[in-house]
């Protein structure tokens, strides 16, 4: 979105922007005005069937990818993959659009920081057509649920800054090597937190012991507020530059593993606040953001806005 403004408005709003002087507006192009007062929403919504080209245009109302990524850089995918049943998992053209979009502003190479095996993207028709752009993408093979640590792939985090209760946190390496980090899941149904999205998404970083504490640290099983604050915790690690959620076909029970009811409202949804972006899937399940504990805590803590319409959304 460019906000309209003319040479007139531009002289009287020059104090504010250092340039205040016509001398100061003739060094600048058309193109370079426009950049200087173009803005973005903070969630991008799209509507549609077409789940892989619909994915790029939720990128590009936010501006297009080549906001997130640059030439040469390596991504790390973190793609809620690793279930069967159809609304459990991301559908893999969402995936592979994403990838496709990265490939084309030149990115060198992908890990996914959870193992994506490959039956996974033969379960979408753009996986022979981008067979190539697959080739850019490695695995952290060892990170396959239930992960055990190994100290080749793994770290111990004694601390997270802005951490409440996780300490001593066993999470991969490979966060670290990656430029841009893309947050990858789907909005359903868990059994746990009632709504597991892009906040909860982030437990695939863990081992299997750190995400035990989180469900068993308090002594009492799936305590809500001790497993509401572990995830905010843990998204204080690596904040995500693009998240992505699959509200196109979703368990709505029996989650997170399925199967169960459905619902298909065949939405795409980015943002770069993901607190944001959980909160508005969180309604399209049926459910209150204020009552979903991890998306409060993660307010609470910094992370982003649980009310969604603080933040500019753009829905198409």
């Amino acid at each position: 979105m460019y906000s309209k403004i003319n040479r007139r408005n531009f002289i009287k709003k020059g104090s504010l922007l250092g340039l205040g002087s016509y001398i100061g507006l003739s060094l600048f192009s058309k193109t370079s005005m426009a950049a200087l007062f173009k803005t973005h929403p903070s969630v991008a919504v799209v509507n549609g069937s077409d789940y892989f080209n619909n994915t790029k245009k939720a990128i590009d109302l936010l501006g297009g990818i080549t906001e997130f990524v640059k030439k040469g850089e390596k991504v790390g995918l973190l793609i809620n993959s690793d279930f069967t049943e159809k609304g459990a998992y991301v559908n893999p053209d969402i995936s592979l659009a994403v990838i496709e979009q990265c490939v084309k502003a030149g990115v060198s190479e992908f890990v996914c920081l959870q193992n994506v095996k490959d039956e996974y993207w033969k379960r979408s028709e753009y996986s022979g057509s981008l067979s190539s752009e697959l080739l850019k993408v490695s695995n952290v093979e060892s990170n396959t649920f239930p992960a055990k640590f190994n100290e080749e792939d793994f770290q111990v985090v004694e601390k997270i800054e802005g951490a409440k209760l996780l300490e001593n946190v066993e999470l991969i390496k490979e966060i670290d090597s990656c430029d841009v980090f893309i947050n990858i899941a789907i909005g359903k149904h868990h059994a746990s937190t009632m709504y597991t999205g892009a906040i909860k998404n982030m437990m695939g970083i863990c081992t299997r012991k750190t995400n035990v504490y989180m469900h068993l640290g308090s002594g009492t099983k799936n305590d809500p507020e001790h497993l509401g604050q572990c995830l905010s915790d843990i998204n204080h690690f690596r904040k995500p530059d693009l998240v992505i959620v699959d509200s196109t076909y979703f368990i709505t029970s029996n989650g997170p593993v399925g199967p169960g009811e459905t619902k298909k409202p065949d939405k795409i949804v980015a943002g770069t606040d993901i607190t944001a972006v959980d909160a508005y899937c969180s309604t399209v399940l049926g459910y209150v953001p204020q009552d979903i504990l991890h998306i409060v805590r993660a307010n609470e803590s910094g992370l982003g806005e649980i009310d969604f319409s603080k933040v500019e959304i753009k829905e198409v």
